[in-house]
């Protein structure tokens, strides 16, 4: 359960927003309200069967299982083999990385966050967040030193309301999911305003809410479209080329899409967040996977947000309200976990995005505790 003192500053959180255009009430009233249900309904079943994965240890026990299983090239997973995964009843708690370190506190000035919703990192190493409170990106070295950061609240250029999620492609451009403006924006490593498209609606290369952005490995920029309920696809100046989905719970449709990442091998995965499920799709949109639902056992999710995908194909899955990571083997069979709710080093409250180093460190935007923590491969 979350304690009293942890849901007012939540509460408390809201009145910043006052001004947010997007609806008539405080924008992340519904998140913090389906998080408080869903916990208080699942609270003593989590209490009971999530141990701790973390706490306040830096060098947590590894299990003998940890070790990552062989990636295998071939295999795949059908939508109708996918859509009912096999599940455990009792979570499988194990601990595949171990605690490095932790910046951030709430707050507006330098290296301070409001709500980091979104995490990136480039091919050098440095750590891109979206810092959604504060409406900027803010970039770091790999030990969380500030290097820069650009934005603002507003709607010309550079400027956001309601920034998501960061991606960088191969070059070091930098595209933000601008939310609340509707569109996307690139920008070099540095901050410098290069380009944006979209605007307001639903024809093609229009937006209602964008959330997820990615780039491929061909340069293809994908966007997961919330209130549009679709994925689109496009250049990388932004020229449309196709999309998919609808609203809906059926395979291939939508209920708040929201991260979007790119394999390895190309495919796009996408959490479908309130569906409880992440959907696997070909480059040009076809299905080819789903997994997940509504659980608290293993291959279910309590709201799946950031998506990472190792390059063995290896899946990570971060749960907002299951206050945990879970992971997936290339044929997306369920492996395990790890965290739990807390502030503490390797804790969890409502992680939401998680980004992979090319040396295979990961990165975690803990939004509720306003800081990122940094995660190593256990053994390294």
């Amino acid at each position: 359960m979350i304690s009293a003192a942890r849901q007012r500053r939540r509460l408390d959180l809201t009145r910043p927003f006052a001004r947010d255009p997007l609806s008539s009430t405080p924008p992340l009233k519904r998140d913090q309200l389906r998080l408080t249900l869903g916990l208080a309904l699942l609270g003593a079943l989590s209490a009971a069967a999530l141990p701790a994965c973390g706490g306040s240890s830096p060098e947590p026990a590894v299990s003998p299982s940890a070790a990552w299983p062989s990636a295998s090239p071939s295999a795949t997973a059908s939508p109708s083999s996918a859509a009912s995964p096999s599940v455990s009843p009792q979570p499988v708690a194990f601990q595949r990385y171990t605690f490095v370190r932790a910046w951030g506190k709430k707050g507006s000035g330098p290296g301070q966050f409001v709500l980091p919703k979104g995490i990136a990192v480039d091919a050098e190493g440095f750590v891109y967040v979206v810092d959604k409170g504060n409406s900027r990106i803010q970039k770091f070295t790999a030990s969380g030193k500030l290097v820069t950061a650009w934005g603002g609240y507003g709607d010309r250029p550079g400027e956001f309301r309601a920034p998501s999620r960061v991606a960088i492609d191969a070059r070091g451009l930098v595209y933000v999911a601008d939310g609340g403006n509707h569109r996307i924006q690139v920008f070099t490593g540095d901050g410098t305003f290069l380009r944006e498209w979209g605007r307001e609606g639903d024809g093609d290369g229009e937006f209602r809410l964008p959330l997820g952005v990615a780039v491929g490995a061909n340069g293809s920029v994908y966007v997961s479209d919330k209130e549009g309920s679709r994925l689109q696809r496009f250049t990388a100046r932004g020229r449309f080329l196709s999309s998919w989905g609808s609203a809906g719970g059926q395979p291939g449709q939508f209920r708040e899409p929201d991260d979007v990442q790119v394999g390895p091998d190309g495919r796009v995965y996408v959490s479908d967040s309130d569906n409880q499920r992440v959907q696997v799709f070909s480059a040009g949109g076809r299905l080819l996977a789903v997994i997940g639902r509504w659980g608290d056992g293993l291959g279910e999710f309590r709201e799946p947000r950031g998506i990472a995908v190792r390059p063995d194909g290896m899946l990570l899955v971060c749960e907002s309200a299951g206050q945990r990571i879970q992971e997936f083997s290339p044929s997306y069979k369920p492996l395990g976990f790890w965290g739990q709710e807390g502030d503490e080093r390797g804790s969890f409250d409502g992680p939401r995005a998680i980004a992979l180093t090319p040396d295979g460190r990961l990165y975690v935007a803990d939004m509720w505790n306003h800081r990122v923590q940094c995660f190593a491969p256990a053994g390294d």
